[in-house]
This record gives structure tokens, C-alpha cells and sequence, in this order.
């Protein structure tokens, strides 16, 4: 049998689609599946032995594409994105398409006020599963690394001066929601930073992580921005070289969780209930009146203070860190 798994974006959306694949195999072992998302994502499930092929949108023409798919011609279609462009493959595949539910009027009452409870993204990309009589036997997100990028890791690891047995933070503090983004970084590094323990700090904005770096000569040591320098293959190779991961409510923070590695995570003018919050995480997040007050984090915070993260101490954080340094 042969299926298709479409998920365009974003990193976080598609990180958590690896429970779907894993359960059809679970169901189908000599199945094959196909994964439909765009050209920026192709390489997330590259090493898994749950995807078969990856078909990377910006590769093909919208007539190409659309004979390529007939010519696949997949017993069945999970849309996990249920946008105008996925919703498409019900005119190919009439009758063949379980569609994910948009649960995005629940957030906007939790917006509004109003206590219910929503299912997490996972579940919800399960339950397509279910309608078409496939069991779920797995709910955990996985991705997969090779041993040659492993060993990548370990060598940029040591060119950067930082010995095996040191203490290795990776720190996502970027979102392209100014609002997610805690403000006190620079102050927390001058607080956690020291001989034998290293923070690694990744995401896009070389030039935005330069301004959370520590002015202290001494305390830039063990703070390396990485920012702009990481494909995404490396950037999971570093997470899990990593003791800890600490992450703004974005897609490092579901790789972290895919690659079982120590969570913490600030939730600020978004909120856990809305259903995305990594398993098994620590979340920081502060009890104040005004949150949540946007669906996606915004830019522009109505009060004017940010008092959603701005609240979180850097003692706060660094008393979790500590947790789990010690735990390992």
C-alpha cells in the first residue's frame, strides 16, 4: 500500500507529524510512504526508517506535482496542514483524504476568556489515523541522526574549544514573534556562565544573538553564538549533544522534545493550551491577567512591558537548569 503524509510548515507542525509515520509502519510494515512538505523542511525525517520519500514542494511546477501524485496514486492521504493548497488532493484522491480538524475558533475562546480544553496537535494528527482504521500504537515524536553526524557534532564541538565532558546548553532564543522572544538573556548568561559549561546559541539572527551576548570578555568565552551557521541537520546533531535545551515556544523546542533531550521552555503571550507544548517539558511561563493574547505571539505587546516573560527571573531559569544538570 502506498500513503501520503502532507505537512508544509512550519518546523515545530512538521517535527510533530513523525507519530504518523510511525504508526502506519507500525500497521503497514511493507507499506510505502511519501511525505509532501516544502523544499525548507525536506531534511527533518531524512534519516528515518519511517518515510520513504520526500517530496519537496518547490521542486516541481503545480502540473508536475500533480502528475507526480496521480502517478503515486496513494491508497490513502493524511493532510496534516488543511490549507487551500492541501485541500487540493481532494480533487485527485475523492474519498482517499483524512484531513487534521483546525481547532483554531478553540484558541480564539481561549483568547476570549473561556476555560475548555483542545486536543494537542499530536493527537490531532493521530486522529486522522483513526479515520481510516489505522491503530495508534506510538504518540512520541523521534528524529534521527546518522553516526557520521554525530561525529560532524563532536568536531565542530571541539573546534570550538568546548572539552567532552563540559556542560552543553543549547539555547534557542529567537522566534519570529518578537513577543515569545524573553528579554533577559544577557543578564542570565553573566549569571549561568562558567569554566567546564558552554551555551550554544542557535536560530537565524546572528546579528539579533550578538546583542544577548554577555558584555563581559570572561563570560563570552562559554557562550558561542551559532546562530546563521546551522543547516537543520546540524542544528538536531547539536541538540543532542546537548544537556539541556532551553527554547522559546518554536520548533527548536519540539526538536529538543523529538530528540529526548532536557526541555525548558517559556510560554508567554501564547499558552500550552492551545496544544502545542512539547511532552515531557519544563515549562516557564508567568501568571498574569493579560495572557494569552495572541494566537501566534504577535509584535507588539498592548501593555508595553512584556510583563508575560519579562516576569521570569533569570534566577527562575537558571534554578531549572541547574535541575537537570544534576539529574543527568
Amino acid at each position: 500500500m502506498n500513503f501520503l503524509v502532507t505537512r508544509f510548515s512550519s518546523l515545530g507542525d512538521v517535527i510533530m507529524a513523525g507519530p504518523v509515520f510511525e504508526n502506519i509502519k507500525l500497521n503497514y510494515p511493507g507499506s510505502f510512504v511519501y511525505f509532501l512538505t516544502k523544499k525548507t523542511y525536506a531534511d527533518v525525517f531524512l534519516q528515518s526508517p519511517f518515510v520513504d520519500r520526500i517530496i519537496a514542494l518547490e521542486d516541481y511546477s503545480p502540473l508536475k506535482l500533480i502528475l507526480l501524485l496521480r502517478r503515486l496514486m496513494p491508497d490513502s492521504v493524511f493532510d496534516l496542514h488543511s490549507s487551500a493548497r492541501s485541500i487540493l488532493t481532494d480533487i485527485f484522491f475523492p474519498g482517499r483524504v483524512s484531513r487534521v480538524r483546525s481547532l483554531r475558533r478553540g484558541r480564539k475562546k481561549i483568547l476570549r476568556g473561556e476555560k475548555i480544553v483542545i486536543p494537542d496537535v499530536i493527537d490531532r494528527y493521530l486522529d486522522t489515523l483513526g479515520r481510516k482504521d489505522i491503530a495508534v500504537h506510538t504518540k512520541k515524536t523521534g528524529l534521527f541522526l546518522s553516526d557520521e553526524e554525530i561525529a560532524a557534532g563532536k568536531k565542530i564541538l571541539a573546534g570550538l574549544g568546548i572539552p567532552p565532558a563540559a556542560e552543553i546548553i543549547c539555547v534557542a532564543p529567537q522566534s519570529k514573534w518578537l513577543n515569545k522572544e524573553w528579554p533577559h538573556f544577557r543578564s542570565f548568561f553573566e549569571l549561568a556562565a562558567r569554566p567546564g559549561r558552554f551555551f550554544l546559541i542557535a536560530g537565524e539572527d546572528y546579528d539579533g544573538a550578538e546583542k544577548i551576548l554577555p558584555e563581559s570578555r570572561f563570560y563570552r568565552n562559554f557562550v558561542k553564538n551559532l546562530c546563521g551557521q546551522l543547516d537543520l541537520r546540524m542544528l538536531f546533531t547539536l541538540i543532542k549533544l546537548s544537556g539541556c535545551v532551553i527554547s522559546m515556544d518554536s520548533g527548536a523546542a519540539h526538536a529538543a522534545a523529538a530528540l529526548d533531550r532536557p526541555l525548558i521552555v517559556f510560554f508567554g503571550p501564547t499558552t500550552p493550551a492551545f496544544g502545542f507544548a512539547p511532552p515531557s517539558s519544563k515549562i516557564l511561563e508567568a501568571d498574569v491577567p493579560c495572557r494569552p493574547c495572541h494566537l501566534h505571539g504577535g509584535n507588539v505587546c498592548e501593555r508595553g512591558d512584556r510583563v508575560c516573560l519579562a516576569s521570569i527571573s533569570e534566577a527562575q531559569l537558571l534554578r531549572e537548569v541547574e535541575k537537570i544538570l544534576k539529574e543527568k
